[in-house]
């Protein structure tokens, strides 16, 4: 039975123009950010025995993301993995994933993120193209990519992700291919591909919000989008997910865990977890996460719904983002599930809810499967390549 962690690691050597996830420069506090983040670790292990939160299906998985996590101290990262194994009992068989930037990353950190415990690493590489990682602000060039890969080979691990970015300004999709043929030779097993989003109070909002579409047309990057599946899926790393593809047994846990609406815990200014069917996220700010670490108890229990009354914060730390029914998480697992390529499995659906999937959204099916977005095989309803390109809409309709 599982238990799923996320850990947010804040802190950045240069914020990437494009990223909107929540990151600081300012590595000073870093020590007494380890220090809060131990406690509060310490802290869900206790809470989750006191009011019985139970494991989820599958293996356990830890993820600690970012940020850039491989930026700071090793022994910051290995010390709060070994807490969580220990406050947690994580299993043995547990997959424990580190996103790591190559720019920050070298054999000697690997070997000792192997020895801590973590198995599996995601590297940030976005491009073997020069000049895309120029206009991404990225610190590496290709060579220090394919540097870093080779440092976590010589390393030990043998299970390696590379995430890579589509539809940037200047970006070929000969390029692309030639990145991609260039890793999984290499023995990379998981590739993410994101398509470029602009996203608000970003550089790159400011620089392309008005002719993105101009520079790249909606229909090259769908060809990207297409073509990059294809050719992955011919190397034998099969999408499995709308912007994830992985040799067969090397998928991730832990993100398959958040598209079957599992329950996970959350660590760290800027993280988000959901538990005892809320959502809830840390506010985004080191200094109040380390001064008010202390105060995580006294609210806690009411924020997720424990006990005789609720509240909507934690002063300086948590605060709840949704209170779900059991109506919503029945309408929210088709928006989960058709990000996947199994789908929708009408038997799992009828387990859950107890209720029969085509009665319940009959109006929906009909429409889409009319449309071309959705098909049903057997017990499963997934999107259809045509329906890929038109996949938010279509999951929306199920909300």
């Amino acid at each position: 039975m599982g238990i799923h962690i996320y850990v947010h690691n804040p802190f950045c050597v240069r914020k990437c123009p494009y990223c909107d996830f929540y990151s600081v420069t300012d590595r000073s506090l870093a020590e007494k950010y380890y220090e809060a983040a131990n406690l509060e670790a310490r802290f869900w292990a206790e809470f989750g025995k006191q009011y019985g939160i139970k494991r989820g299906d599958g293996p356990d998985t830890v993820y600690f993301g970012g940020g850039t996590p491989s930026c700071v101290p090793e022994k910051y990262i290995c010390g709060l993995l070994e807490t969580i194994k220990d406050s947690f009992a994580i299993s043995p068989d547990a997959e424990i994933t580190l996103e790591v930037n190559p720019a920050s990353f070298d054999a000697v950190k690997g070997r000792a993120y192997l020895n801590s415990g973590f198995n599996r690493l995601s590297m940030g590489i976005q491009s073997l193209d020069d000049d895309v990682l120029r206009t991404l602000g990225r610190l590496h060039d290709s060579k220090g990519a394919l540097k870093a890969l080779d440092s976590a080979f010589e390393a030990g691990f043998e299970n390696v992700s590379a995430d890579f970015i589509t539809g940037v300004p200047g970006q070929s999709l000969e390029g692309i291919l030639s990145g991609l043929e260039r890793v999984t030779d290499m023995g990379v097993k998981h590739i993410s591909t994101y398509s470029l989003m602009i996203e608000e109070g970003t550089q790159f909002y400011a620089r392309y919000k008005d002719n993105i579409e101009e520079i790249v047309p909606p229909e090259t990057e769908r060809e990207m989008y297409h073509t990059v599946r294809d050719f992955l899926e011919g190397k034998g790393i099969i999408p499995y997910e709308i912007s994830n593809s992985a040799v067969p047994g090397f998928e991730s846990r832990h993100n398959s865990a958040y598209w079957d609406g599992c329950d996970y815990y959350a660590i760290g200014a800027g993280s988000h977890g959901f538990l005892n069917s809320v959502r809830f996220g840390h506010y985004d700010d080191v200094d109040s996460y380390v001064s008010s670490i202390g105060n995580i108890s006294t609210g806690a229990a009411l924020l997720l719904g424990f006990g005789s009354g609720t509240s909507e914060s934690v002063e300086g730390l948590l605060y709840c983002e949704e209170r779900m029914s059991g109506t919503d998480r029945m309408r929210e697992y088709p928006f989960l599930r058709l990000r996947t390529s199994k789908g929708i499995d009408t038997d799992e659906f009828k387990r859950r809810f107890g209720k029969d999937f085509a009665e319940v959204y009959k109006n929906e099916l009909k429409e889409n499967i009319g449309k071309g977005y959705l098909k049903v095989k057997g017990q499963n309803v997934t999107l259809t390549e045509k329906g890929l390109d038109y996949a938010n809409p279509v999951m929306e309709d199920f909300l």
